[in-house]
């Protein structure tokens, strides 16, 4: 702004001394400086509010332009993190012979060219920010879709694999049955017969001192019995142990002091016997030399049963009764 400041001086110099020129020129003066002062601080003022709205404006432009420097570095920072996952899973995926859907390998090379456009140009509008955040906005989507059906399957994958186990471990129990019954069957096929077996309570007559067969307890002293063992072609020849079971009233098994607490294994578990005798096998039927078990004391009426074990099976057995 200009101002006349000379001709402001000029007046000064030309005033009389008349004093009431003087005040005249004196009150223009003032007048003419109060008016300079006016406008000097009119023109300030302008310049003030021009230069902070400017910079109203710059800081707002700046603030702007670091929101979205701010908004872009962390898209991006989101999209390297969504590419990194996809490659990981897309390793992992490879390892058990599959890929990634076309979809998400499409949506994976699209968003890959985008990032790297974007840090080439080191900057970007806000549509593109925008853009680029939508897209990581559907590509999460789509993994955590990806990964729940990842994780349907992983939990059927397991229940397929518990379940296999269970079967694969019912199959070895159906075997080791299988084998066991076979063995049990071939045992059963080799095991040894009695046939046409016969118990004879005795007692010594007094006059001839031959042994005769009585039926009453108290007259009891001995015990024959007689048997055949029936032919068996699946059985294993050679020298076999029979055990036999003589039990009286009540279930208690009959024992001499000789072969008193001795025990056999029947259906695994050890069972008393009375008395035991060895025979040769060969296969063939055969009859058994009659064995008499002499009594160690009186017996009690009442019902009897004889049993012949050998190689762990039940050969036959028979009952009686005295009296």
């Amino acid at each position: 702004m200009y101002f006349n400041f000379a001709k402001i001086q000029k007046i000064m110099e030309n005033q009389t001394v008349n004093p009431n020129e003087k005040n005249k020129n004196s009150k223009a003066l003032l007048y003419t400086i109060i008016g300079v002062l006016v406008a000097l601080n009119a023109g300030l003022l302008y310049m003030w509010q021009k230069s902070g709205n400017e910079n109203e404006k710059k800081a707002k432009e700046l603030s702007a332009a670091t929101t979205e420097n701010k908004e872009l570095k962390e898209a991006l920072s989101e999209a390297d993190f969504l590419l990194k996952k996809l490659r990981e899973d897309s390793a992992m995926l490879s390892q058990k012979g599959e890929a990634l859907t076309q979809d998400l390998e499409q949506r994976k090379n699209e968003l890959a060219s985008m990032v790297a456009k974007m840090r080439a140009s080191g900057n970007a509008k806000q549509s593109e920010i925008d853009n680029l955040k939508r897209k990581n906005s559907e590509l999460i989507a789509k993994i955590e879709e990806l990964e729940k059906k990842n994780k349907d399957l992983e939990v059927l994958n397991q229940q397929l694999d518990e379940d296999r186990a269970r079967l694969q471990t019912e199959n070895e129990d159906v075997k080791t049955q299988n084998t066991r019954i076979s063995d049990d069957n071939a045992r059963m096929r080799a095991r040894l017969i009695s046939e046409s077996l016969k118990v004879e309570p005795l007692k010594r007559r007094m006059i001839s001192g031959k042994e005769a067969v009585t039926y009453k307890a108290k007259d009891v002293e001995s015990i024959r019995t007689t048997f055949k063992i029936a032919e068996n072609t699946n059985a294993t020849s050679g020298e076999k142990i029979i055990y036999v079971k003589i039990t009286g009233p009540g279930g208690t098994t009959l024992t001499s002091g000789k072969e008193d607490g001795a025990t056999f294994d029947y259906e695994g578990q050890q069972s008393k016997f009375t008395y035991k005798l060895t025979e040769v096998y060969d296969n063939s039927s055969m009859t058994v030399k009659p064995t008499v078990w002499r009594v160690p004391g009186q017996l009690k009426p009442g019902g009897y049963t004889l049993e012949l074990y050998c190689d762990g099976f039940k050969m036959g057995g028979t009952s009686f009764t005295l009296k």
